[in-house]
């Protein structure tokens, strides 16, 4: 409150809100350089200072960082914080992009019909198999999210039962946009 015009109120933090608890960072890797050495501080301290404070408040937080860039590359080419790097990487989970596990297709593209058709109340239960067949084949240069995107757009055309190619407009031309090495990366600070 009043440490900057506007403030009217005192409001928690990310890291205060999570306070023994879990903060995700998603897409970790578009993070500025400037605000990765201020994350770092935070991790290597567990302290934390309110804008405008004087005071630093004690944090127990794990922090579950995601990315979609290889950050060990990025942190060797000097664009991610070579410590913040280090700092996260505790413990590493490499999940690869959908590309390279097409055996999860199936199972993902009846996930997300069931959980579309039941948050729309659709009549949709299945999909025709051709279709799974060619989205097996399909490179998914967007990865689950196109996907999920897919299946949600599918649904809210469907005009009966089945998911059939009329419901799914797919990119031909995708492999012009695909890092065959791009992998998703979850990076723990326990």
């Amino acid at each position: 409150k009043g440490s900057f015009t506007g403030a009217t109120e005192d409001k928690d933090g990310w890291f205060e809100i999570a306070d023994k608890g879990t903060l995700f960072l998603d897409e970790i890797s578009d993070m500025p350089l400037g605000q990765q050495a201020k994350l770092l501080r935070v991790l290597e301290e567990r302290k934390v200072n309110k804008v405008g404070s004087r005071h630093s408040r004690n944090i127990d937080v794990r922090v579950i960082a995601a990315s979609n860039k290889n950050l060990e590359k990025m942190a060797m080419e000097n664009k991610f914080r070579l410590d913040l790097f280090h700092r996260l990487s505790i413990f590493v989970i490499e999940v690869p992009a959908l590309r390279q596990r097409k055996e999860d297709i199936p199972m993902l593209l009846d996930y997300y019909m069931n959980f579309y058709a039941t948050q729309m109340g659709s009549k949709v239960c299945k999909i025709d198999p051709s279709v799974i067949e060619m989205l097996t084949e399909y490179k998914f240069p967007g990865n689950i999210r196109e996907l999920k995107n897919m299946v949600e757009r599918a649904v809210i055309l469907a005009d009966g039962e089945v998911l059939n190619h009329k419901h799914f407009r797919v990119n031909g031309n995708t492999e012009k946009h695909i890092d065959n090495n791009e992998s998703n990366f979850e990076l723990s600070d326990s």
